[in-house]
């Protein structure tokens, strides 16, 4: 039993984890590519996430994961009914098996993104990680390029041309000299190096040593090697960007390095006489002289009569012969979507009077635009005609483009849309939390995901592939508990206003054991716009230091900046509590405020609720001679006091009599708490309470709170947009 705790501590599966991705840079290997090392993959992630699941995830974690499985569930169980009720006759190649595989395959992303957030991974030994992957791809394909061995990046034979010959061969082909090494797709290579790009100037800017400029340099040299345009070009971008925001992030701070901004440099140097020499260069001319050719064709006699000709009355032969004179693949129409199978269609692409029609992707996309138009199911918007049809068709060379007509809107939301929204939400907590995230690494962490995600728009079979899949996962996992990782504070500030971000046991711990006097400020929405520009009373508030964060509201500000503030403390739920443990420590309570009936009613379910409890006196709050109230509660000699005027009265009236009150123990507003206890204004239904609804409940049952709206919707935006303004001037004694 203790060796499987043992394997099952998160050190140890951090150690998995990182064997596992080594293991799978191997797996990427042409040699190894297959589906069954796919499969291992997939098995291997599924095991590691049920045991995170299982032990390490808390409650909140399971519901929200279980919740997206079973919603995932059902649109598969609804894409599947749909595209087994496909109707286009000569479309075959389909299998059910096949498509849930792809589903399993897919469900990676989120997997991993889960098992590394929990892990918690050391920040350093990640970054070496990556250096080390970096180190490992780059350097095999550059030594490829070196010694003519490997596979070129558009098929997989040897290449004929190393790097040096790019500096002497005018317009050298690209073909034979853009290298891959032993992998086995360019795109996805690309895509891993471009993501891992950033990140390797991040681990530069911590320390610069011999062996990250030279990985920095290996990776720059294999992005030019694999000659797609996208691996060029963001080389530039990539390189631009990360000067930038070193520039932001740095130039007023001590540990400015003007040795760091030179590499930088250095590297754009490098970068362009790479780049001025490329295969991409050939590529391109390559592409503009087919075009050229193809167009000059078009003067020969033959072109002319099948041009003269409606369409419609050449003969299949002749139409795969003016086919020909335009840049299109002749497997398209040969083998992938026959023209016999639909030979409307090719007339109506070529008669389309646009230059696309020599761009196999403009293509591809028309393709199943036909196929999904000549099936006429309106669903296949929302559920799709299914991948395992898609990519037997043909792979289209753009994501989110291809899963839009293989998985529908739906499919795309649930599987891709999770990258997309945690980028968002990393992108509000970082702008909400200047002061604290607004940093070179998350900035280029967040930078690197989004990229990454827009890039596989434009090359195509990224975020399908188990290869791209794994790196991409674990570096959001990582950026999202990096963001988590910030020291936890014992209070945060929300418009300058300080709340506690203790869990409500560790409150009613604290405050038992104090000897020192505690008073609670229920810190909410209202109470923060009612005292928002009255300085004196906000110090007063931040001098407390178990300000309880009492409302959805303020819960929803901590989830878009800090994220340490889980859930809120109703104020009268502690007041319950405060009760109930006054009498193990024999304290003594006064009730004041709100109306008689209320108060006295409150006084007799707290004495019935808790027999031992002691109240020793109580007060309505409708005398007009506070200062005759305030020396009663004091004779008293209470050590809980419950202030019930309603907000700003209640806290004004705690504030000005702080020196008369110095004796309790205990002080604590309480708003409506003695009306809800009494039973004269019911709480919202448990529902409500558990949505974090009960404002929107009191609202609607008392429409004279709706003139609270504006300052909750106010509170909303200031707190997006203007937290960090007016936490800055809270006193750095405060903070």
């Amino acid at each position: 039993m203790q060796g499987i705790k043992k394997i099952l501590s998160k050190n140890s599966l951090t150690n998995l984890v990182f064997i596992f991705y080594i293991i799978s840079i191997v797996l990427d290997l042409h040699l190894f590519y297959n589906s069954i090392s796919t499969l291992i993959r997939v098995v291997i992630i599924t095991i590691l996430f049920l045991i995170i699941f299982l032990f390490y995830s808390n409650k909140k974690e399971k519901k929200l994961l279980i919740a997206y499985f079973l919603a995932l569930s059902v649109y598969i169980v609804l894409h599947l009914i749909n595209v087994n009720n496909f109707k286009v006759s000569f479309i075959t190649n389909y299998n059910n098996l096949d498509e849930l595989l792809y589903f399993w395959k897919m469900l990676m992303n989120v997997f991993l993104i889960f098992i590394v957030y929990k892990l918690n991974i050391n920040k350093d030994n990640f970054y070496k990680l990556i250096t080390f992957s970096a180190f490992l791809i780059s350097g095999i394909i550059v030594i490829s390029n070196l010694f003519k061995i490997g596979y070129t990046s558009y098929n997989f034979l040897r290449p004929e041309y190393s790097i040096f010959d790019w500096f002497h061969i005018k317009n050298i082909s690209f073909i034979t000299s853009s290298t891959k090494g032993y992998f086995h797709l360019t795109n996805q290579i690309s895509a891993i190096l471009i993501l891992y790009l950033p990140i390797l100037f991040i681990y530069l800017k911590e320390k610069i040593t011999f062996s990250k400029v030279v990985t920095i340099i290996l990776v720059l040299t294999s992005l030019f090697m694999l000659g797609t345009r996208v691996s060029n070009y963001s080389v530039f971008i990539i390189i631009i960007l990360t000067f930038i925001v070193y520039l932001m992030t740095s130039l007023t701070s001590k540990n400015f390095n003007k040795w760091y901004l030179l590499i930088l440099v250095l590297m754009g140097g490098y970068s362009y006489l790479l780049f001025s020499n490329a295969p991409l260069l050939s590529r391109n001319l390559y592409y503009d002289t087919l075009f050229k050719e193809k167009e000059e064709s078009k003067d020969s006699e033959e072109y002319y009569e099948l041009s003269s000709k409606p369409l419609s009355e050449l003969s299949n032969e002749e139409l795969y012969t003016y086919l020909g004179y335009f840049n299109i693949d002749e497997d398209f129409y040969n083998t992938y979507y026959p023209l016999e199978n639909d030979r409307l269609f090719y007339e109506s692409f070529v008669s389309l009077k646009t230059t696309k029609i020599n761009d196999t992707r403009f293509l591809e996309k028309k393709v199943i635009e036909r196929v999904k138009e000549l099936n006429a199911n309106k669903a296949d918007t929302y559920f799709g005609i299914g991948y395992d049809r898609v990519i037997n068709i043909f792979n289209i060379e753009s994501d989110y483009v291809m899963q839009y007509y293989a998985l529908g809107v739906i499919g795309v939301i649930l599987l891709l849309g999770v990258n997309i929204i945690l980028v968002l939400f990393m992108g509000f907590k970082m702008l909400f939390n200047l002061k604290r995230y607004f940093t070179m690494e998350n900035i280029l962490l967040l930078f690197t995901i989004s990229y990454y995600l827009l890039a596989a728009y434009f090359t195509g079979n990224i975020l399908n592939a188990i290869s791209t899949i794994i790196p991409a996962s674990f570096v959001i996992g990582f950026a999202l508990s990096n963001l988590k990782k910030e020291e936890l504070k014992d209070n945060e500030y929300y418009l300058g206003f300080k709340t506690s971000t203790k869990s409500k046991e560790e409150i009613l711990d604290n405050i038992f054991k104090s000897k020192k006097q505690n008073i609670i400020y229920n810190i909410n929405p209202l109470i923060i716009m009612n005292f928002l520009h009255n300085e004196k009373v906000k110090s007063e508030i931040n001098k407390s230091n178990y300000n309880i964060p009492d409302g959805s509201g303020i819960v929803l500000a901590s989830l878009l900046t800090s994220h340490n503030i889980r859930e809120s403390i109703p104020g009268v739920e502690l007041m319950e509590e405060i009760c109930e443990r006054s009498i193990q420590n024999k304290y003594k309570i006064y009730l004041y405020g709100s109306k008689e009936e209320s108060v006295k009613k409150t006084k007799e379910i707290l004495e019935e609720k808790y027999p031992k409890i002691q109240i020793v006196g109580y007060l309505n709050g409708y005398n007009k001679d506070k200062e005759k109230d305030a020396k009663k509660i004091t004779s008293s000699k209470c050590d809980i006091l419950f202030v019930a005027l309603g907000s700003p009265y209640q806290e004004e009236f705690i504030m000005k009599n702080k020196e008369l009150f110095k004796d309790i123990k205990i002080i604590m507003p309480v708003g409506g708490s003695f009306d809800a206890i009494s039973g004269n204004v019911k709480r919202a239904p448990k529902i409500f309470q558990k949505l974090k609804l009960e404002w929107l409940y009191r609202m609607v049952k008392e429409p004279k709170r709706l003139k609270n709206l504006f300052s909750l919707i106010k509170f909303g935006f200031l707190a997006l947009l203007g937290n960090f303004w007016y936490n800055r001037k809270v006193t750095k004694g405060d903070l």
